[in-house]
């Protein structure tokens, strides 16, 4: 019962996504840090409008091609 519960709780979805748990964990882990530093961009931009003008939006455009090629199923 409790190895059932693990596997729904911490295990099914990086299975869904085709890696393992320590896999998608650094998968997630980058695109957080990625948009932490979009974040920042788009706050610096916001106040100074000439810092950053692109950064943002660059790192979207990154996290989406690193997405959209992974097929139906793996992008969540």
């Amino acid at each position: 019962m409790a190895a059932g519960l693990i596997d729904r709780l911490f295990l099914a979805h990086p299975r869904s996504a085709g890696q393992g748990y320590f896999e998608h964990m650094r998968f997630a882990w980058s695109f957080a840090a990625t948009m932490a530093v979009g974040t920042v961009a788009a706050l610096l931009h916001g106040l100074f409008p000439f810092v950053c003008q692109t950064a943002a939006g660059d790192r979207v455009r990154a996290l989406y091609a690193r997405l959209s090629g992974r097929g139906p199923g793996h992008a969540s």
